[in-house]
């Protein structure tokens, strides 16, 4: 269901604006598209500050996994579990040969701990063995959780500290945290971010600034292409640039589309190029000369093989190269995309190259 919005007087259409009036939508009202974004420069100075600027781009959200705090709160916990089992075979052992019973049967055990007391028996010790293996067993889960954590890049780790040097958010004593770097994860989540996007990034931002000085724009001209409104209102400070995520995507996937299509054509024009010289060959009504055009149009066509081999060599190698640099493909996906690729040059090689 769509809801208009209601309007004023409406004077009577013309045929040209009914022909039209298919093809436009109603503007939205101000109460409709007005928008409320958290401003930096608006905040307190410290940590409102700090988390304001961090929470304005995913790539900025990195924290401390504290992985040594982990390791110690496993190992402490794994310690006492290991001697509860211990002390738990104990009195099995002891049960085994003073009374069997305790061991076969539940009721016979419970009944028995209630009439002992505050003894230290079989109950009391299962007890505490649940109670450690529920923390135990949510501490491990929450650490292999934080280890499948991607690690920042080291331009957006640059980027958080140049903030830190810059704006001096909080005190020398306070900023233990953002130093220990083999400790900081990064809470962005959703595309690949291999070293070519956070290139791509860079380029538009110092191309951006050069367009802006070369016609002395009071803004960056490429602002408004890859900076939504809200981007440009949550800060006024010229070194911060915050660039929109999907469309920094949507002009690497233009541009991936591109080199896997330059990929594709350059060496099947080469090959054809290359073996077209071998589809026809002179020939000669002297029958006397037969034997001589037969072994030259096997040389050539045997040459020509050759050089469309090394292309699908070289193609191969360079496709292989642009999967490693502007994906972040795994080696069993890098294999099988390089055996793919080279497989459809190989069907074109043999298609195209006519034994003599």
């Amino acid at each position: 269901m769509v809801l208009r919005h209601a309007s004023g007087d409406e004077k009577h259409p013309t045929v040209l604006r009914r022909i039209t009036g298919s093809f436009k939508s109603t503007p939205e009202p101000p109460d409709v598209v007005e928008t409320k974004t958290r401003k930096l420069e608006n905040t307190p100075n410290g940590f409102p500050r700090l988390a304001a600027f961090q929470s304005s781009e995913a790539n900025f959200s990195l924290y401390r996994s504290f992985n040594y705090l982990h390791s110690r709160i496993l190992l402490d916990l794994q310690d006492e579990i290991t001697a509860l089992e211990k002390e738990l075979d104990d009195i099995d052992w002891d049960d085994f040969d003073e009374d069997p019973d305790r061991l076969r049967s539940r009721e016979i055990d419970v009944a028995k701990a209630a009439s002992e007391g505050d003894a230290r028996n079989r109950r009391v010790i299962l007890e505490e063995i649940r109670t450690k293996l529920l923390q135990y067993d949510e501490v491990l889960i929450k650490a292999r959780t934080l280890e499948s954590f991607q690690k920042p890049s080291d331009r957006n780790y640059r980027s958080v500290r140049r903030y830190h040097h810059n704006t001096k958010p909080l005190m020398d004593a306070e900023m233990d945290s953002i130093r220990s770097k083999e400790d900081i994860v990064s809470l962005r989540n959703g595309r690949e971010w291999a070293s070519f996007d956070g290139g791509v990034e860079t380029m538009i931002g110092q191309l951006d600034h050069f367009l802006q000085k070369l016609f002395g724009c009071r803004e960056p001209p490429l602002q408004k292409y890859f900076r939504t409104p809200e981007l440009r209102a949550k800060t006024t400070n010229a070194y911060i640039s915050l660039y929109s995520s999907s469309r920094i995507d949507k002009l690497i996937n233009i541009m991936i589309t591109l080199v896997i299509f330059v990929l594709l054509v350059i060496p099947v024009i080469t090959m054809y190029l290359l073996t077209s010289e071998s589809i026809s060959q002179p020939s000669d009504g002297n029958a006397a000369l037969n034997g001589t055009v037969s072994a030259h149009s096997n040389g050539v066509n045997s040459r020509t093989t050759f050089n469309a081999v090394g292309v699908l060599i070289v193609f191969t190698l360079l496709f292989s190269a642009a999967m490693s640099l502007v994906t972040k493909a795994a080696r069993h996906e890098l294999f099988a995309a390089s055996a793919a690729y080279c497989a459809i040059l190989v069907v074109f090689i043999g298609n195209l190259v006519v034994p003599a």
